[in-house]
């Protein structure tokens, strides 16, 4: 447990450095370091005045790097904005994408490894007087892979302003598939957590048309969960029961747990459900649920297929051989 701690230190301590320094290593264009490339987009052509709207940073990860959730998990630093609006503008809380796991070693992160599109609305005034307005920010993460970097882009978008309600743009249908991965409001849902010296168990009903065979907390605060230690899943009378490591350092009594829950639909299916979560805890001895085992990606069961067939060949040219010398 002091080694997890000391390379959980290790990794926080560094990335906490990489930010300081970022602002002093470079504010670049919209490819950033060459392992992410990003953008600012616009879902709409033009803004209206007193009409909300959204904007977008695009990021774009070569293979293998990754950035992070709102929680980043056991290391990492989430994304940073420091917007420059016109006067009267406002911009609101970054709409996290639901995250992935991210394994490393002994530790277990959470964000985003792929290309992801990360929406903030913005609300104008009532009256604008100019024919266009800029929207501008500097953007602020860290990027890992085998080692961890700072990432930083100074983006600026400049939209005319319209009377009328405008058109979407070109990223409108990159906003849409960005709004399916944001955690869904818990209607139709519910959730009863308890947390005791075993752990923490949520245990939920979903709507009937979701029928999960698997599912993960995404826990949103620190000192809570221990990351890396795998959580149990199981279905129970009524619904169905996760539960969750405590961290090993957690702080206090847990009085709300937090975060995304993400659960898995039937086998077979690749449809995936994310949802929020805002329970209150209650006192109770938790028994953990069992962990479910780690399915076979796809592509190592069809290696470990190939892997059979080659070793069926050669096992049948063997015999077809030895009989041929016989006769």
């Amino acid at each position: 447990m002091r080694h997890r701690n000391r390379i959980r230190f290790l990794h926080v301590a560094g990335g906490l450095l990489a930010v300081l320094f970022a602002g002093a290593t470079r504010e670049a264009p919209a490819d950033a370091g060459g392992n992410i490339a990003v953008a600012l987009l616009s879902e709409r052509v033009a803004v209206q005045p007193g009409v909300p709207f959204y904007v977008g940073l695009r990021m774009r990860m070569r293979q293998g790097w990754h950035t992070y959730w709102k929680n980043p998990g056991d290391s990492g630093l989430p994304l940073r904005i420091t917007w420059t609006l016109p006067q009267g503008f406002s911009a609101g809380p970054i709409e996290w994408p639901a995250p992935e796991r991210l394994p490393e070693k002994t530790l277990m992160s959470y964000g985003y490894g792929r290309d992801v599109l990360i929406p903030i609305q913005i609300t104008p005034p009532n009256r604008l007087a100019a024919d266009s307005v800029a929207i501008a920010g500097k953007f602020e993460w860290l990027e890992c892979k085998d080692v961890c970097l700072p990432g930083s882009a100074a983006l600026r978008l400049t939209l005319p302003v319209r009377p009328r309600p405008p058109a979407a743009g070109p990223a409108a249908w990159s906003f849409a598939q960005a709004r399916s991965r944001i955690p869904g409001a818990p209607a139709g849902w519910t959730f009863a957590a308890k947390a005791g010296a075993r752990g923490i168990s949520l245990a939920f009903r979903a709507p009937k048309r979701i029928s999960p065979r698997g599912g993960y907390l995404f826990v949103d605060q620190p000192l809570v969960a221990d990351y890396a230690a795998p959580q149990g899943f199981e279905r129970i009378a009524g619904g169905y029961r996760l539960t969750i490591p405590p961290a090993p350092n957690a702080s206090g009594k847990l009085e709300r747990l937090t975060g995304v829950l993400v659960v898995e639909g039937r086998a077979g299916s690749k449809s995936r459900t994310a949802v929020q979560v805002d329970v209150p805890v209650s006192l109770g001895d938790t028994e953990p649920a069992p962990v479910p085992p780690e399915r076979m990606p796809a592509v190592a069961f069809a290696g470990a297929i190939g892997i059979v067939g080659l070793a069926l060949a050669l096992i049948v040219r063997g015999i077809l051989r030895r009989k041929s010398n016989r006769t």
